[in-house]
């Protein structure tokens, strides 16, 4: 009993010792707290932005509200009179509406930051000056290189924003850093919460052994660069080596390696540093996507149109109201994706289709009838508007998430011609409140605009997302449905709101009233007089379109005309005529079979009127050159829709069609 008596006494004198050994004392406490500071920048607040609901501000914590500053780390003062932190807590390249970083002192008070004296993001940490500061004396914190694993620290640092504190534990363990180990982090059990970020590690005399720099995903331990580590930055050039995996959105299967390396003389001025190092960032993302292009952008080595199954890309065409984008997917198989839709009525017989794709949302807007199609297109703010109001963003203020009805006009709005020569409006809206922006492409339609957009932070946008979403443009599919008063509307609309058209929509004309309805898709020309169809404002009218090789180069060719009246009419039409293809040689047995389906005119393209649910139907082939049926280049097939039992009406309405229709 004596003998457990004594372990017990011995361990409660241990654990007695370990506590007074992990409590500063006061004057230690007083100097590190005086040599720390927050990190903040100022809140940015928008003025253009429009919610459903107002923003909930009253809500917020007291200091949170009335504070000018938002609070995003911390950093220190050593003895030699500069200040550090960790380099993560500056942006220190990517386009962002911070431009001005502050440190505040416990009486609230704040300092601009200066001069950048030392940097290595890959070490995590920088130096600055800040010349309004007047350090008092005897100010700062004393360093030491030297540690024991197992000893008491203490984690200093501005806590979830909430202030400077200061929380004890253990220094645990060295762990070398993950690419070349060419340092060891330093592991510490003392609690570092978001804000804690370049704070200093310190020793129970209050002597800055590290940097606090992040936190381990899987366990409660942080990590703390050495401070014998900021030694390596002290030769007046700053490095950036950061390493990261890029990947095109529609390319799945292939992520590119990619190493953005940079060295800048220092020290120079934030605002300086910033820019030079932005712009270096900028080209290397080009560099990357040009790299990955010369893969996969159309008519390289791997794009779809050199791939396995090309000669079914070139062979079909698609109706389709929503547009497809081309991508290639994990089995390294291109395919069309952007179906699974979602819609939300607008007014005036308006609508939204929309879906998530690539890490993008798709949205095509139907507009209103009330509103022509030249206000629509020329005015970003409106489309994106109704996109928000069927797909909206949210800002959470006080735990309550508050629907944004408008962003208001665009901050930057330019043009993009994708590789088949469509013009696509860019436009940038400012989301300040997150340091974000939500960058939308617009492509022009006959009855509504169609977009792709994201909504990320300001330096993903403009130095990724613009160059990402452009790549994928060149893979958008479209075929183009509307009424032939949209169709007259968007083919007299002047180039400077369409842009420059591509070869395959200049060779669409559309002219039509009582006597006749005259549509040309450039190989098939129809002059229809009313005895076949009765042309109105209402009468909707399809194109469709495919990919074909040109004098060696790749384009989109239209390939069907559709032309149809309401279904619901008594009077009901409707006639489809399609150019065909010859197949590549290369092509499946599928698609040589319906080929050869064509050619032999095999049923129901044997010119047979047939009943088939409420419909009568005929379908046959038509050929250019009907002394060549045995080989030719391409093929026109013909279909026709009338109400159920009208046989005689359909023939007599198919003849019609082809003698006022020219082939090429």
């Amino acid at each position: 009993m004596k003998k457990i008596l004594s372990i017990m006494v011995a361990l409660v004198t241990l654990a007695a010792t370990a506590f007074a050994q992990s409590v500063l004392d006061t004057d230690t406490i007083k100097k590190v707290t005086n040599a720390v500071f927050e990190v903040v920048v100022e809140k940015t607040e928008d003025t253009k932005i429009e919610y459903n609901d107002e923003l909930p501000f009253d809500r917020l914590p007291f200091n949170v509200r009335n504070d000018k500053y938002m609070s995003i780390g911390t950093a220190f003062l050593l003895t030699d009179g500069y200040f550090y932190s960790a380099s993560h807590v500056f942006a220190l390249y990517g386009d962002t509406i911070q431009n001005k970083y502050f440190i505040r002192d416990s009486s609230g008070k704040t300092y601009p930051v200066d001069e950048i004296i030392t940097l290595s993001n890959r070490r995590d940490f920088i130096s600055f000056s800040v010349p309004t500061y007047k350090q008092q004396e005897g100010q700062g914190l004393s360093v030491s290189k030297k540690y024991e694993m197992n000893s008491n620290i203490f984690s200093v640092g501005n806590a979830l924003g909430d202030g400077v504190i200061i929380r004890n534990g253990i220094l645990t363990s060295e762990t070398d850093e993950d690419r070349n180990g060419e340092w060891k982090w330093l592991r510490f059990s003392a609690a570092a919460s978001p804000g804690n970020s370049g704070g200093p590690l310190i020793n129970d005399k209050g002597e800055v052994i590290g940097i606090v720099t992040m936190k381990s995903q899987n366990e409660n331990l942080n990590y703390a660069l050495p401070i014998a580590e900021i030694d390596t930055g002290k030769d007046g050039i700053g490095v950036i080596d950061s390493v990261f995996y890029y990947r095109l959105p529609n390319i799945l299967n292939k992520k590119q390696y990619h190493n953005f390396k940079y060295t800048i003389k220092l020290p120079m001025k934030y605002p300086e540093l910033h820019k030079t190092l932005t712009q270096a960032y900028k080209k290397s993302i080009i560099d990357v996507v040009e790299i990955m292009s010369k893969d996969y952008s159309p008519t390289s080595p791997k794009s779809f149109d050199k791939s396995k199954g090309n000669a079914e890309m070139f062979y079909h065409s698609y109706t389709t109201d929503f547009p497809y984008v081309i991508y290639l997917n994990e089995s390294n198989v291109w395919s069309y994706g952007g179906t699974n839709t979602k819609s939300f009525d607008l007014d005036d017989n308006g609508y939204i289709d929309y879906c998530s794709l690539l890490g993008y949302v798709l949205a095509k807007v139907v507009k209103p009838d009330s509103m022509s199609l030249e206000e629509l297109l020329k005015n970003p703010k409106i489309y994106v508007d109704y996109v928000l109001e069927g797909n909206g963003i949210y800002r959470t203020v006080a735990g309550e998430n508050v629907t944004i009805k408008s962003l208001g006009e665009p901050t930057k709005v330019e043009q993009h011609v994708d590789f088949f020569g469509r013009t696509w409006t860019a436009s940038y809206f400012d989301i300040n409140f997150a340091d974000s922006v939500l960058i939308c492409y617009a492509l022009p339609m006959p009855d509504g605009v169609f977009m792709v957009y994201d909504t990320c932070s300001r330096s993903t946008a403009y130095c990724e997302t613009c160059h990402d979403i452009e790549f994928a443009l060149d893979f958008v599919y479209t075929s183009y449905n509307a009424k032939l008063k949209n169709w007259k509307e968007f083919r007299d609309l002047p180039e400077s709101v369409t842009g420059k058209l591509p070869d395959f929509l200049k060779d669409i004309t559309v002219e039509y009233d009582r006597k006749h309805l005259k549509f040309s898709i450039g190989d098939i020309s129809t002059n229809l007089p009313p005895t076949v169809i009765k042309a109105t404002d209402e009468t909707k009218v399809s194109v469709t379109n495919s990919f074909t090789t040109k004098n060696g180069k790749l384009q989109i060719e239209n390939r069907s005309l559709s032309i149809y009246t309401a279904s619901n009419s008594p009077d009901y039409k409707a006639i489809f005529i399609k150019r065909i293809n010859k197949p590549a040689d290369s092509a499946v047995k599928k698609t040589k079979n319906n080929w050869n389906q064509f050619l032999n005119e095999v049923s129901p393209f044997d010119g047979a009127p047939y009943n088939y649910e409420q419909y009568t139907y005929q379908d046959f082939v038509y050929f250019p050159d009907p002394a060549n049926k045995s080989d030719p280049d391409h093929v026109y097939a013909l279909s026709f829709e009338l109400k159920k039992d009208m046989f005689e009406e359909i023939k007599k309405m198919s003849e019609k069609v082809v003698k006022n229709t020219q082939f090429k």
